[in-house]
């Protein structure tokens, strides 16, 4: 008999285990400080911003530099929905924002930044359907022009490292090529409005 409470009570234990592990997987990846702060940021940048409507984070993803993590969200203004980025450094299990808040009405956005004194170029947007496959920035520096794989996803974001000695305002790209499968071009309109 005590051997098969022993049996009851370690399966039960064992189903409870998995249970718990479920549901861990399915909360969100992203603490509820960072949609907080995103929110107060833009009541406290963006005059058109709607409070009453919700802010969504949409995508979390490591920066390339260590303890850095690049967020997109969504939030309505005007008559519009905003896709937009921040960046979160985590010290300690909590999250402070350093960079960002940049944001569009359009599916895909390009910004610079630094990170630890390293310029990063980053493209991110709203691949709907995975149609785009990849990207081509072209710079006013054309020595910095870049390909920009995408990842399947309805969010990507894209980073890539730039020399320390890089003139970020070139780099700003100033046309975006977009590819889709088989490697043909998209029109822009497609692509990004």
């Amino acid at each position: 008999m005590i051997k098969q409470l022993t049996i009851l009570f370690l399966s039960s234990l064992l189903i409870l285990s998995l249970y718990s592990s479920a549901v861990a997987q399915t909360q969100t990846p992203y603490p509820d400080t960072i949609e907080r702060q995103i929110k107060e940021l833009l009541k406290e940048t963006r005059t058109y911003f709607d409070s009453s409507k919700p802010v969504k984070v949409v995508k979390m993803v490591k920066a390339p530099k260590k303890h850095y993590y690049t967020v997109l969200f969504t939030y309505y203004a005007y008559s519009n929905d905003y896709l937009g980025s921040a960046t979160f450094k985590k010290e300690k299990d909590r999250y402070t924002f350093i960079n960002g808040m940049g944001s569009t009405v359009q599916k895909l956005n390009n910004d610079t930044m630094y990170l630890d004194k390293v310029p990063y170029s980053v493209v991110y947007g709203f691949n709907e359907g995975n149609r785009i496959k990849m990207l081509r920035l072209f710079t006013l520096d054309k020595k910095s022009s870049y390909t920009a794989p995408i990842k399947k996803g309805t969010y990507f974001i894209h980073f890539k490292k730039l020399p320390l000695n890089t003139n970020l305002e070139k780099m700003k790209p100033f046309y975006i090529d977009c590819y889709g499968k088989d490697n043909k071009l998209i029109p822009w309109g497609e692509c990004a409005e």
